[in-house]
């Protein structure tokens, strides 16, 4: 694209950057005179187009919005458009001073008797002492600042003799008359000083009221005499107020004098400034900062400080938001300001309505030039307010919504440039090599502005190849994509449209040398950002062209002149590398030499430049180091060298230029004042201005200096080639300088591939000829490219389905994607998306095959096949030994592109991490024998993968093991029956983070159901044939093992530690049954049932060897899970009648017979309930019952009592627990037992025991807790009398209506009064459940109610919450703040009154809700601890060994339960407000996206799972587990509640 100046109507002088009339386009762009505006826009849109059609040149233009030229003609109509002494009155004193300034430049010989020519340091510092001494201090500044000492003394007087006033003696209390002077002033000046902020002298007063006050409390605490007396201490006090005003005077003056000495040594004494003549009214002795309007006929009813307008300007290092003109900066005043003396500075205020006409104008103005221009340069855009930018953007994009944005930002602030960026949409900052000072800061531009190093895994899709977005480029490697590719949206550096010199920055003939013109602009064109240059820069003209003064048209060149040969190179490379996505890029910087490669990410093709540049004409003989390009080959595609028969440039002392003194409305200038015009200097040898103008006449027409380009395309003589073997059929191309010819301003460029990667020169050939061929330069042919055998890398490519380019982009898409982006599946059910043969590999695994590719903790592999998680050296084990645990380690580092992470130094070291991927299947193939298509899969393409050279091995790992990892996330996600789990890969809008989260959590069932050789869910071969998905696998034992759910990873692994029963049935609703794995389910349903004892279900299941039964809850829990299955899986209630043989004899009233709920219990002579060796086979599975059966029982047995002492009880069963803790006793609470007692509710345990979830047993000696339960929770608890009503309810209304063939009970018999039998029916029971619950656990919220529920009104410490238990041992815990409700409410919501239901659980909401889980207690408890510590040693008995497990740390999977009772009862249950319902669902997303957030990254969680718990505020907690079966089980089956909401 072409960048014009603006082509507005110019004011007055003549710099395209001060408009005169900004809906004027300037009459000397045409032939024709007398046009109209509507034909002038016309004809300019005609010939833009014509260039964009003709050409496919786009066109773009500055505008300006920050300033006005000084003669506009409106301004004299609308000064208010201005800065002017009325809507700026601040300023002033600022005009007073440049009024002053110019007087003594116009006074300086005829009033001081100094000569007005000002050349050395001298005499500069004289005219400054006698402005400093005679003539500053005429402005009397210091009025500005300070209160008027005499006249509010005299105010006070007049105050004080007056009759009628009196002093507020309440308003001061404190003993003024004890406070130092300072303290005095200090508290006048807070409570008396009035500002008007008006801008005139003496702007400050004091409040007569309040000094009346304060003098009047000074003379009672002084005993003061009389007023005068008075009056005394008040003018002290004020001359002390004044005080810190007079030092902020004294600090501006300073400056004043500092930035007027400065700025005047740099127009007339520095060699490298303009070297202004004698002072006089045109050349003052600074920049004059203001406008002064002519009086007219227009301005003539104007007030005269209206028609003082400030000029614009700029200023060093200032702050780009802070408004320069405005009240809060001193800008003006202390002679900051480079001021523009050419352009007045816009006021737009913060609203259209504060200035209508103007942004009315602007906005008119702003169409304009959207309707000709495809884009905009915004002039001065730092200092333009962004708001008025961003309005005036958006009018302009409403005319042209594909607007080009760019701007040249001096905010010293990369934060600020974002800002800018963001808020205004600018496509692209300019930035400029000739700001470069040497070789180094060059060098590190070109690395800045774009690129990922070389050897990236990921793709920024900023540059797509143009071709797969549907662009003809012709390009032979890429074409256009047919699907959507869903990319991030991520911050990012703004990006850069690098420029080689601007128009309003001097050349490198100024700056450097003018042979620096070729290595400088080929150092650009490797940059991988947009580019551009100024025109004459190619042809090599030497100075930067006053846009204010300069006449001359361009000479057309010759293609041969200047760099234009090499230029056009050049860019045809640097177009052609943007097109197809040359992405990475490696700069080095030696001497005056800098290396640049840019290489293709998929492909490793690329394009290295050699340049040297000319930054000074001296140059040392130190050369850049040889370049070793491992396993590459290279050619030349271009070598040039560029010498510059540069003329000398006068330097003779120019005469004074009155060019401008033709109009007195124009205020004293100098070419220097004007915008755009040549800028200070950082190079003292420049030459300046006038020299410049000087030194054009002698040329007549702008035209570039004498030059020589050597040029080829072919050869070079810059640096020699050779290949040197480095072992096997690896070798080095090394790339060795050539002293003797390399000289500065040199450059040549090389093709760089892969040495056996197919890749066909010939396509460069074309390149290169095309661009020859448009420089006009004849050049012989290129060498004839030879064919090469096909090596690793492009076997590789066959065997990853890369030969299509597009698909090696799209996979480092998704490597960079975000958490949420790359949990999404890569494949779907298109074959074609697929890597050859990879769905093949996969398309057959199950469960048990799936675990072992993907997870695999190791103590599980140590447990299965003797071996260990892979350890990398300096990074550590990974979490999981299958593809998992590298795809948590490789999703950040290849997502942040970190390649020198430990994990990739491994990879580059050796092959022992490819060996260790694919050998572990080997070694299950054993067990599992499918596994061998995707150990063969992975085999071949990591074979290849290890004949790379090393610096590419991290990449392709990472490509063939995330590839893998995304098959069998795919397999495992597809082979769900569970329909709903399943989201499109990469469907038309890309999948949302509530299906990727889901997924997420579903995988959890293969992470945590696997086989390990040291358990399984039965000690042997169970009798009734194998349970559960898959043949059993013998271990080393010899024993069959069969897969069970691990309760969590590491900690749960293996042996009796796996399988825990309540983690189990929590877990498996959401793992196994609504994720369709119902084989799985069942089986755990009949292992633990097989167990059944004592009518519990055993905690620890130890297959079933040595189960432990000391928890009251599991057996409820495996109902739930019973009632759930029955519910959900296909067999439905047909499942009840599934026979289990008994792993324990059990009570002769339940074996299955005709006795079967009859006969007695209570004989102690008949067996049951005993343990027995599994071998003996008499007792041993010798009886089956049906899964009715044992239903029946557990409810029965609970109905009836259960008590017993643990089998096996004492140190080896619990090394901690007293002898008190392992009698274990349950029952049900019947309303003849004692009257008010609660009936129908299950109630048990005692106090040195615990045996509900919160089951921690303090075992400290030290800290005294050994043996004492943190959390007996003894008594009715909450969440297992819920449980209990609802598998009432189940039975009520579904086993015996529905499943009547194999449900044959009506009820159970209990024990009454008497210890008879007593018939009470499910119906019955369920009824007084629902009637006692309320009274004895719901605690109101208004104390007046207390008598009509079961409280203790002293033990209350929150009202309006659910009781956690009744009845306990230590009767506060009862009142006790726990999220035990929620479980109840979620699984029998019908138990609660719906509105009592909603407020608890407000409450629950606000105190127990944490970021990841629930507080187990209410931080207002005297017992709560929010960190668990199990390894704290020390004598606090709170927290000693982990005694504070539930006494306040967060949990997950209970956050599932009272997420599932918020839905119900603020979205379901009778009385809801059905309005709200979308904020209750949101906030509900609010909630989990933090889960979402934890188990999608592999950072916060390489084991991609949810944990057990955390401590405080969600804070991380080394002893938790880090991915939990029940927190992910229960993810899913709020997923689900929520997907049915919708």
């Amino acid at each position: 694209m072409v960048h014009f100046a603006p082509l507005n109507a110019r004011g007055q002088s003549n710099s395209p950057y001060s408009i005169y009339d900004q809906l004027a386009l300037s009459d000397d762009l045409f032939r024709e005179k007398g046009l109209s505006e509507d034909e002038k826009e016309k004809k300019l849109k005609e010939t833009l187009d014509l260039v964009r059609s003709r050409n496919g040149i786009l066109s773009v233009t500055d505008v300006v919005w920050n300033h006005t030229a000084c003669n506009s003609a409106w301004l004299e109509e609308h000064p208010e458009a201005a800065y002017n002494l009325v809507t700026a009155p601040h300023l002033r004193s600022a005009y007073e001073l440049d009024d002053l300034l110019l007087e003594f430049s116009v006074d300086i010989e005829k009033v001081y008797g100094l000569p007005p020519k000002i050349r050395t340091e001298e005499q500069l510092q004289k005219v400054m002492s006698t402005f400093k001494d005679a003539v500053l201090p005429k402005l009397r500044l210091w009025e500005f600042y300070v209160v008027d000492v005499e006249k509010s003394v005299e105010e006070l007087r007049a105050t004080m003799i007056d009759p009628l006033r009196r002093a507020d003696d309440s308003k001061y209390q404190v003993h003024i008359g004890a406070l130092s002077l300072k303290d005095r002033a200090d508290l006048l000046r807070k409570d008396g000083l009035r500002d008007a902020r008006d801008g005139m002298r003496y702007s400050k007063t004091i409040d007569m009221d309040v000094a009346f006050a304060f003098v009047d409390k000074l003379a009672k605490d002084c005993n003061l005499p009389d007023v005068e007396a008075v009056l005394v201490y008040y003018r002290a006090v004020l001359n002390e107020v004044n005080l810190v005003y007079y030092e902020d005077h004294d600090a501006d003056v300073k400056a004043v004098l500092e930035n007027v000495t400065s700025r005047a040594r740099y127009l007339r004494v520095d060699a490298h400034g303009p070297r202004l003549g004698p002072l006089c009214q045109m050349h003052p002795l600074n920049d004059t900062y203001f406008t002064r309007l002519p009086r007219n006929e227009t301005t003539a009813k104007r007030h005269a400080d209206e028609l003082m307008l400030a000029n614009n300007g700029w200023i060093w290092n200032a702050d780009p938001l802070l408004n320069f003109a405005g009240p809060e900066s001193k800008a003006y005043l202390r002679r900051e300001v480079i001021a523009w003396g050419d352009c007045v500075k816009l006021r737009y205020g913060d609203k259209p309505e504060d200035n209508k006409w103007l942004w009315s104008h602007q906005e008119e103005y702003t169409r304009k030039m959207a309707r000709l221009f495809a884009g905009f340069r915004i002039d001065n855009c730092h200092s333009t307010p962004m708001h008025v930018a961003a309005h005036l953007l958006d009018v302009a994009r409403t005319v042209n919504p594909d607007l080009y944005v760019f701007a040249e930002l001096f905010t010293g602030s990369e934060e600020k440039d974002i800002m800018f960026v963001s808020k205004l949409g600018i496509n692209s900052l300019i930035r400029e090599a000739m700001n470069a000072w040497d070789p180094h800061e060059l060098s590190r531009l070109t690395h800045r502005f774009g690129g990922q190093p070389v050897g990236s895994l990921t793709f920024p899709p900023e540059h797509f190849p143009l071709e797969m977005l549907g662009h003809f480029t012709g390009s032979q490697s890429f074409s256009a994509h047919e699907d959507e590719i869903i990319v991030d949206v991520k911050g990012s550096s703004p990006h850069a449209l690098f420029m080689d010199c601007t128009h309003d920055n001097e050349t490198p003939h100024q700056r450097r040398t003018a042979d620096d013109t070729l290595p400088n602009a080929a150092v650009v064109a490797m940059s991988s950002c947009a580019i551009g240059s100024v025109k004459g820069y190619d042809e090599i003209v030497p100075e930067l062209l006053d846009v204010v003064t300069e006449k001359r048209k361009y000479r057309v060149p010759e293609p041969f002149e200047g760099i234009l040969p090499a230029k056009s190179v050049l860019n045809h490379i640097h177009l052609k590398m943007a097109r197809e996505g040359y992405v990475e890029i490696h700069v080095h910087q030696e001497h005056d030499f800098i290396s640049i490669h840019r290489v293709h990410p998929v492909s490793h093709d690329g394009y290295l430049l050699i340049a040297r540049n000319a930054f000074q004409k001296e140059h040392g003989k130190d050369v850049h180091s040889p370049i070793y390009l491992r396993n590459q080959r290279v050619r030349v595609t271009m070598s040039s060298s560029l010498t510059v028969q540069a003329a000398p440039v006068p330097h003779e002392e120019p005469p004074v230029d009155h060019e401008h003194e033709t109009d007195s409305m124009l205020p004293p200038q100098s070419p220097v004042q004007m915008y755009h015009a040549p800028s200070d200097s950082e190079f003292p040898t420049a030459p300046n201005a006038e020299d410049l103008k000087m030194y054009r006449r002698i040329l007549g027409s702008i035209s570039g200096l004498p030059s020589l380009l050597s040029f080829s395309t072919a050869l070079t003589t810059h640096a020699n080639i050779r290949e040197e073997p480095i072992g096997g059929e690896d070798f080095n191309t090394v790339i060795s300088v050539n002293p003797g010819h390399f000289k500065p301003g040199s450059v040549v460029m090389f093709r760089t591939w892969v040495a056996g990667s197919g890749l066909d020169e010939a396509q460069e050939v074309n390149v290169v000829a095309e661009a020859v061929e448009c420089s006009g330069v004849t050049e012989a042919k290129p060498r004839p490219v030879t064919p090469v055998d096909a090596g690793p890398l492009q076997h590789l490519w066959r065997l990853m389905g890369l030969e299509d380019r597009n698909v090696g982009i799209e996979l480092m898409v998704k490597l960079g994607l975000d958490i949420f982006g790359a949990a999404a599946l890569w494949f779907g059910t298109q074959p074609g998306k697929w890597p050859p043969g990879l769905q093949q590999a996969v398309e057959q695994l199950d469960l048990m095959e799936i675990n072992v590719a993907l997870y695999r903790a190791g103590q599980e592999e140590q447990d299965s096949i003797g071996d260990g998680a892979y350890d990398v050296p300096g990074f550590g084990s990974l979490a999981y030994c299958g593809l998992q645990g590298f795809a948590s380690a490789l999703q950040p580092i290849a997502r942040t592109n970190d390649l020198g992470h430990p994990i990739f130094s491994n990879l580059r070291n050796g092959p022992w991490m490819l060996d260790y991927v694919s050998g572990r299947l080997k070694k299950y193939q054993q067990y599992y024998p499918a596994l061998a298509g995707l150990q063969k899969w992975l085999e071949d393409r990591l074979h290849l993968v290890k004949q790379l050279s090393a610096s590419f091995v991290p990449k392709y790992f990472t490509l063939v093991v995330m590839a893998a990892y995304q098959a069998l996330k795919y397999r495992a996600i597809s082979f769900t029956p569970a329909k709903f789990i399943l989201a499109p890969a990469g469907g038309k809008h890309g999948v949302t983070s509530a299906e990727v989260f889901l997924q997420a959590c579903a995988l959890s069932a293969y992470q945590l159901y696997g086989r390990v050789g040291s358990t399984g869910l039965f000690p042997g071969k169970y009798p009734l044939g194998p349970v559960g998905p898959g043949p059993a696998v013998v271990s080393g034992e010899g024993k069959p093992r069969d897969p069970a759910l691990a309760a969590g990873l590491p900690f749960f692994a293996t042996a009796h530690m796996r399988c825990w029963g309540r983690d189990v049935f929590i877990a498996l609703p959401g793992l196994l049954i609504l994720t369709g794995h119902f084989e799985a389910a069942k089986a755990h349903l009949i292992a633990f049932g097989s167990t059944l004892r004592h009518g519990l279900i055993p905690n620890l299941l130890d297959q079933g060897w040595m189960p432990r039964y000391n928890a009251r809850d599991a057996a409820w829990w495996w109902l739930w899970c019973v009632t759930e299955y029955c519910r959900l899986a296909p067999e439905g209630l047909a499942f009840l009648g599934t026979e289990v043989a008994r792993r324990f004899t059990p009570k002769r009233r339940y074996r299955q017979s005709p006795e079967f709920g009859v006969a007695p219990d209570d004989d102690a002579s008949d067996g049951g309930d005993s343990w027995s060796d599994p071998e003996d086979k008499s007792k041993s599975y010798a009886y089956k019952n049906t899964i009715a059966e044992l239903c029946h029982e557990v409810l029965e047995r609970h109905a009836r009592g259960v008590w017993f002492r643990e089998f096996n009880a004492g140190p080896k069963l619990d090394h901690a627990m007293r002898s008190e803790g392992f009698d274990v006793g349950v029952r049900t609470n019947w309303d003849w037992e004692k009257k008010g007692a609660p009936d129908g509710i299950v109630l048990g345990g005692n106090r040195w025991n615990c045996g509900t979830w919160m089951d921690k047993m303090g075992d400290s000696e030290k800290a005294g807790t050994k043996g004492v339960p943190a959390t007996p929770r003894d008594g009715a608890a909450v969440e297992i009398n819920g449980l209990l009503k609802s598998s009432l309810q189940w039975v009520v209304t579904e086993a015996s209506k529905g499943g009547k063939t194999w449900w044959k009970w009506k009820g159970v018999a209990v024990k009454d009064a008497n210890r008879d039998d007593k018939f009470i029916s499910y119906e019955e029971w369920n009824n007084r459940l629902q009637k006692s619950f309320e009274h004895h656990f719901y605690v109101p919220s208004d104390p007046a109610d207390d008598a009509k529920y079961a409280v203790a009104t002293k033990l209350i410490a929150r009202r309006g919450i659910y009781k956690d238990t009744v009845g306990a041992s230590l009767d506060f815990m009862d009142y006790q703040l726990r999220p035990n409700i929620c479980i109840a409410m979620a699984v029998a919501p019908e138990l609660f009154d719906p509105e009592r239901a909603r407020g608890a659980l407000q409450i629950v909401k606000q105190v127990l809700v944490g970021p990841l889980g629930m507080k187990t207690l209410d931080p207002k408890d005297w017992a709560y601890r929010g960190d668990y510590d199990n390894s704290n040693d020390g004598t606090d008995s709170a927290v000693a060994h982990g005694f504070n497990y539930h006494q306040g740390p967060e949990w997950v999977w209970v956050l599932g339960f009272y997420l599932q009772a918020y839905l119900h009862f603020f979205t379901k249950s009778p009385g809801c407000d059905k309005s709200a319902i979308p904020a209750h669902i949101q906030y509900v997303n609010r909630v989990i996206l933090r889960h979402k957030l934890h188990i999608l990254d592999a950072v916060s969680s390489p084991w991609a799972g949810l944990p057990e718990l955390t401590n405080k505020n969600g804070e991380y907690c080394r002893d938790s587990c880090p991915t939990q079966a029940w927190s992910t089980g229960m993810m899913v089956a709020v997923m689900k509640d929520l997907i049915s909401q919708v």
